[in-house]
């Protein structure tokens, strides 16, 4: 069988990957941020509203979709990138403080580091046992 050469869109970062062979092995990643290239995600075949996630009968079960596997049925999609919905995120985000009566902190002022965030839950649990 014949190998040719495909452009392909990383599914995670977005990075344009120029010139790769196919068949290619599953041990590909991505040059910019070393996601598995063989992995259901980047697959013609995915579909992230199926029970098993794949539009493929015959596929067995995967249990970490964005891990390389062994799919016997894996089809390169060139354009597997898909934007997450920050919108979808916030909403949740406040849905769920509302539900445990806490404050909605704003996308923009938010610390989102995991020090930052690990030093917030310390804080709280300090003041939960009254220690300081």
């Amino acid at each position: 069988m014949a190998s040719h050469r495909i452009t392909i869109q990383c599914w995670k970062s977005e990075t344009s990957l120029r010139n790769l062979l196919l068949l290619f092995s599953r041990y590909e990643e991505c040059s910019t941020c070393n996601a598995d290239l063989h992995a259901c995600i980047s697959c013609k075949n995915y579909a992230h509203n199926l029970a098993n996630s794949c539009s493929e009968d015959r596929a067995e079960f995967v249990q970490d979709n964005e891990k390389a596997n062994f799919c016997d049925f894996f089809k390169v999609n060139s354009k597997a990138y898909r934007k997450k919905g920050e919108a979808a995120s916030i909403v949740a985000k406040a849905s769920l403080a509302e539900l445990l009566a806490e404050e909605v902190e704003s996308g923009a002022e938010a610390e989102t580091s995991p020090t930052a965030q690990a030093n917030k839950v310390l804080a709280e649990l300090k003041n939960l046992f009254d220690e300081e």
